[in-house]
């Protein structure tokens, strides 16, 4: 039986995967979708995927209409983020030690097709621990300033979080997160940082490096399912559905995924990800890897697949 918010949510899970289809939709079902991409973060990916996928004349005007809105700002997301980064890039061009993009910078700057289609909200960097304290002098000293937030919140940025408290320069609408790691320190999942320092590619043109793929994708899934904050979470699985139909173009990268899962203890989020990437928006790589992991006890399987869809798509 199909979870309350997964069947409300239908329409708009079957366009992202297969927006093909977008003509068939009937015009009362319109409304609910665009609300629901909209207050999920994923209007802008469903303009690129239905409007990549269908003629014009083969919606109705209205719902072009709002399509091209939803991609136009989109892509003035997408242009604040490149000028943000040309902004970062001058602090990390000569830091002497690896500053990495992660998330949707990471995916701007790294070309990939879908990433114009993402909504930006931050952007997030990492660097080792021990370099954590110097990065954000380096920031500060380039005008941004830490967040307004009372004292508790500040303490535990500093001593539970992963990250430093949010950062941003005046005059500006995104936000830059300073990371040592890509999951708290509180977490019963704690990935080695040296190891994705390690495996880490340059971005080229830039000073920055990201996440090797594989690990690109693990974050992804980790991000999604072991995180405390549950909205945004279909832009999440929308990114992981996306990177692994980008990333599987290589013929090995399944083998490496699942080496790479083991390595970082990371098999139980990359079940998940491939999981509601699959179920939800019907991810043709995701079926093959998910074949070749341990997936969790059959009972645990049926719970989340209740409370997920309650969780973590748009509610009425």
């Amino acid at each position: 039986m199909m979870a309350p918010a997964q069947a409300s949510s239908a329409p708009l899970l079957a366009l992202l995967g297969h927006p093909e289809q977008a003509g068939q939709l009937p015009l009362r079902h319109w409304e609910g979708v665009l609300q629901r991409a909209r207050s999920a973060g994923v209007a802008s990916a469903l303009s690129f995927r239905v409007l990549g996928a269908c003629a014009p004349e083969d919606l109705d005007p209205r719902v072009v209409a709002h399509l091209q809105s939803a991609r136009r700002a989109g892509l003035a997301r997408a242009q604040m983020a490149r000028w943000e980064c040309s902004e970062l890039a001058a602090v990390a061009a000569d830091a002497g030690f690896p500053v990495l993009l992660l998330k949707g910078a990471a995916y701007l700057l790294g070309g990939h097709p879908f990433a114009v289609a993402r909504f930006v909200s931050d952007v997030d960097l990492l660097v080792p621990k021990r370099h954590l304290r110097a990065m954000e002098d380096r920031l500060l000293a380039q005008g941004y300033a830490a967040v307004e937030m009372d004292a508790y919140d500040e303490r535990y940025y500093r001593d539970w979080s992963h990250e430093t408290p949010p950062l941003r320069h005046p005059g500006r609408p995104l936000e830059v997160d300073l990371h040592h790691t890509i999951t708290p320190v509180t977490g019963s999942l704690r990935p080695d940082a040296a190891l994705l320092f390690a495996a880490s590619q340059p971005l080229a043109g830039s000073p920055f490096r990201t996440l090797c793929p594989e690990d690109q994708v693990l974050h992804a899934c980790l991000h999604c399912f072991h995180d405390g904050d549950l909205n945004l979470r279909l832009r999440e699985v929308v990114d992981i559905d996306a990177l692994l139909r980008v990333c599987s173009e290589r013929g090995d990268f399944a083998e490496r995924l699942l080496q790479r899962a083991q390595v970082l203890g990371l098999q139980g989020p990359l079940w998940y990800g491939l999981h509601f990437a699959r179920r939800w928006l019907d991810c043709p790589p995701a079926a093959a890897i998910l074949a070749a992991l341990p997936g969790p006890p059959s009972w645990r399987r049926r719970c989340m697949d209740v409370l997920v869809p309650r969780a973590m798509l748009p509610a009425d």
